[in-house]
């Protein structure tokens, strides 16, 4: 009798309620930035937004679970995902500038597309697509690693052109540990280290404000109002919630103390408000998600199900890791979401697109 197959209800659980503590968190969190940007009004504005993006990456997120997984790996629907991408990052160099970046495609009075957000789940198919047909001439030079890296670099350079330091390096850090998975040599890992690892670090400290944030990150307390002035203040909201939070809607570090407390540093809301014990369980839903996760590469059946779990395990992982670590101050500050948790639409789709493709790949797992 053939084996009923079934989705990882486990992971769809806990991957909806972080989604349901984003919902919550993000009207907590906006509330007071509503009233300024916005009016009062509409206070529901950006949870509202967010629940529109929600659907939208619901719809996909169903699709990606019921689609063939041969289509997934269709050397067509892989070429013409990661060409869309590539061209969306070269239009978004051209779009007016949003704080100084050009990260965004804007679509006037509907919705802004960050197709560097997009490049994400694109690379990551792209890879599990070649490392499965590759992988036993993985480390082959001029057949495998160089077109390999020549697709990398090219995503990689149009992102460091918005610029957007945090998202090229997470897409170089997911895209290396799959190639790892590969089986590549060791003597090429030393190759690239020594030669990546000083080209990113010159790459930092060739931008002023890179090197601010480095400075800053290593010395907060000297430009309290200033440079340093946001990681201070996330210290104080993750310090002044203590062990129980002053509970949903009581924090106040989001009247105006701590920037962006919707987006990059909901997590010190978080700590503040739902305190040590919500900080924990929501790390706790992360590994719980990410745990899963590495449970269906292990067990898929298939090379390419295997990399693509594995690549967005990685992303939902490295992407969480960073943002607490930078709201903890363990790292210096990036503009990386949370994912399912923190504002933002094309953050949100490219978490839904991972959540749906991890879900697809479930029941295929034995």
């Amino acid at each position: 009798m053939s084996r009923k197959l079934t989705y990882d209800t486990w992971l769809f659980g806990a991957a909806m309620l972080i989604v349901v503590v984003g919902l919550v968190m993000i009207y907590s969190a906006s509330a007071i930035i509503t009233l300024q940007k916005v009016g009062a009004d509409k206070p529901y504005y950006f949870m509202t937004r967010q629940c529109i993006w929600l659907i939208a990456g619901g719809a996909v997120m169903m699709l990606l679970m019921h689609i063939d997984t041969r289509l997934l790996q269709h050397p067509r629907v892989i070429a013409t995902v990661l060409g869309g991408v590539i061209c969306g990052l070269v239009l978004a160099l051209f779009q007016a500038p949003i704080n100084g970046t050009h990260r965004w495609i804007v679509f006037p009075h509907l919705f802004q597309v960050q197709p560097s957000e997009l490049a994400k789940p694109a690379v990551i198919l792209f890879l599990a697509w070649f490392l499965a047909r590759r992988e036993e001439k993985v480390n082959e030079l001029t057949t495998t690693l160089l077109p390999l890296g020549l697709i990398l670099a090219t995503v990689a350079a149009l992102i460091l052109l918005e610029p957007d330091f945090g998202t090229a390096s997470t897409i170089m850090l997911v895209a290396a540990a799959m190639i790892f998975a590969a089986g590549i040599a060791w003597r090429y890992i030393l190759l690239f280290g020594m030669t990546l690892i000083p080209a990113a670090g010159a790459l930092a400290w060739s931008a002023a404000y890179r090197r601010d944030r480095l400075f800053t990150f290593l010395n907060p307390e000297a430009d309290p109002l200033g440079k340093g002035f946001q990681a201070l203040q996330s210290l104080i909201a993750l310090g002044t919630g203590g062990f129980r939070g002053l509970g949903i809607g009581n924090g106040r570090q989001k009247l105006f103390f701590l920037p962006e407390p919707h987006t990059d540093f909901i997590f010190s809301i978080i700590g503040e408000e739902l305190g040590f014990v919500g900080a924990i369980a929501l790390i706790g839903l992360f590994a719980f998600v990410v745990w899963r996760g590495f449970r269906i590469a292990r067990f898929s059946q298939h090379r390419f199900e295997f990399y693509a779990a594995l690549g967005f395990t990685l992303l939902i992982a490295v992407q969480a890791l960073v943002n607490v670590s930078v709201a903890l101050c363990l790292l210096p500050t990036k503009g990386l979401p949370l994912p399912l948790v923190s504002y933002g639409g094309s953050s949100l789709i490219t978490s839904m697109i991972a959540v749906g493709v991890l879900l697809n790949l479930s029941q295929q797992s034995g």
